[in-house]
């Protein structure tokens, strides 16, 4: 008989798909599974997801990631996506679909909770950031406005991680990391706020159970996965914050930047400070008595994408790379502001939009896609200082996403940072950070399972030449500023 072979599962349950890891004791991923979700837009601006569908592709990535009988599965966590708000009746059952962390719905009750806690100081003292349009509070406020019938059917509600825990185990938990991203917890105390819940008119009971992230809520006693019943599930963080601690961030000074479609600076502080100016998120981490101050980019690789699928289609993605690399620091005078679909970090300015501005019949298609990429790290950059102006040290940085494949841009954001960049040989996101959450919570050494693999020197004399052009990308945001709200006033009125 073979010799069973001992395992852990992370899961990931993001917007595009339920990700799972099947990994071993020494961190080494044995198996991967996914499943995409479905991605409901019933009105511009909105977007939905049926908790049912996460289930039932969480229910597929583990049947598959243990179709191997030879296995003995020590610990489960799953990770989710951040904000989104799952209502659940006096029986567990969906009220409703999900309102997600990317809907835009609740922008009057954003303004309604903000006045009615004593504006946006006060609340982002008391909640560590403003009351955002994707955060999980104004979503209740608008469905008791908007949908009376299905907010009084409401007895509990979570996020969508907690969701699945409690079909797996039939407890409704949550955690810091995830509960900070809620606009109903004082991440600097550890507590739901009262004054928040009374004008939401929520009842405490109504909010899952706070755990310790890393700790063992329960076990899997769930008829569909007779294979995993009575294996412990652990409570694992949101993804920004798994994610981070699956590529060994996880105490002050170490920072991971994401280079996905969207981009993020994460910072981890022991000092749970908010940025008054809210600019800059700021969560608990998974690690203990940790925080992160976070600043978000809404369009990073998305934005190459974008100029790829549009104009560059012919290109392949290391035949940019060399043009890329033939043009050179300042791209001969082109600045490109990656601001897509508006900016997060630092202009909180949905009405930002994209610009290419310099440009003369000298410059060449290289010349272009390098603006692009040194757009796209000078918006990481800006993060990374505001950040840095909380007096938060980056000083152990790592990069992981799509773009981070790509040398060039490594290079440029460790030049542009100052500081040395490395690739760790795991990227896999939040799951691999929910494996090891997984794997410590039963008493596993995972500190060997993070692994670097090549290391990126800051080059101070590119720095300096980096300097100038990024000063001209900074001023040319406040240049623009009103001319975008006029775009959006003039668009509004054509449609």
């Amino acid at each position: 008989m073979a010799e069973m072979k001992e395992c852990i599962i992370g899961i990931d349950a993001g917007t595009a798909s339920v990700k799972g890891l099947l990994v071993d004791v020494s961190g080494t991923i044995v198996a991967t599974a996914s499943v995409p979700i479905r991605l409901s837009t019933p009105r511009p601006g909105w977007a939905e997801q049926d908790p049912v569908d996460w289930w039932k592709a969480t229910i597929q990535v583990l049947d598959t990631l243990t179709v191997d009988r030879n296995l003995e599965i020590l610990a489960v966590s799953i990770s989710g996506q951040m904000h989104s708000l799952v209502p659940l009746d006096a029986v567990g059952d969906v009220v409703r679909p999900a309102i997600l962390w990317c809907d835009q719905r609740t922008q009057h009750e954003c303004v309604e909770l903000t006045e009615a806690c004593g504006g946006e100081q006060e609340v982002i003292k008391v909640f560590g950031n403003p009351v955002l349009t994707g955060f999980t509070a104004p979503k209740l406020l608008w469905l008791r406005a908007n949908e009376p019938d299905n907010f009084a059917r409401i007895a509990r509600f979570c996020l969508p991680k907690d969701y699945l825990v409690l079909k797996l185990t039939g407890r409704l938990v949550t955690e810091a990391s995830d509960a900070s991203g809620t606009s109903l917890y004082r991440v600097r105390e550890g507590i739901w706020d009262d004054h928040i819940l009374d004008v939401l008119t929520v009842r405490r009971s109504m909010l899952p159970d706070l755990v310790g992230v890393g700790s063992i809520i329960g076990a899997i006693t769930c008829p569909d996965l007779p294979r995993l019943n009575g294996v412990p599930v652990v409570a694992g963080g949101a993804d920004n914050a798994a994610s981070a601690f699956g590529c060994g961030v996880e105490k002050p000074g170490d920072t991971v930047v994401s280079l996905g479609t969207s981009g993020t600076v994460v910072a981890v502080t022991a000092t749970p400070s908010p940025d008054l100016t809210g600019r800059v998120h700021l969560f608990s981490h998974v690690t203990k008595d940790c925080y992160y101050h976070m600043a978000v980019i809404l369009s990073a690789a998305g934005a190459l994408d974008w100029f790829r699928q549009r104009f560059a289609q012919n290109l392949s993605y290391g035949r940019i790379e060399e043009m890329v690399g033939q043009s050179p620091v300042g791209s001969n005078g082109v600045v490109f502001l990656p601001y897509l679909n508006g900016e997060r970090t630092p202009h909180r300015d949905p009405d930002a939009r994209g610009v290419l501005y310099g440009m003369s019949s000298f410059n060449s298609q290289g010349d272009i896609l390098r603006a692009v990429h040194e757009g796209v790290i000078f918006a990481l950059r800006e993060g990374a200082e505001s950040i840095a102006d909380m007096g938060t040290p980056m000083t152990n940085v790592r990069i992981v996403g799509g773009g981070s494949r790509s040398r060039l841009w490594c290079q440029m954001l460790a030049d542009n940072l100052g500081t040395p960049v490395w690739s760790p040989l795991v990227d896999e996101g939040a799951a691999y950070g929910s494996a090891r959450l997984a794997a410590n919570a039963v008493s596993l050494d995972t500190s060997r399972w993070v692994k670097l693999v090549e290391r990126y020197a800051p080059d101070a004399s590119r720095r300096q030449q980096y300097d100038p052009w990024f000063a001209q990308y900074r001023a040319l945001y406040r240049a623009l500023k009103e001319q975008f709200k006029d775009t959006r006033r003039l668009t509004e009125r054509r449609s």
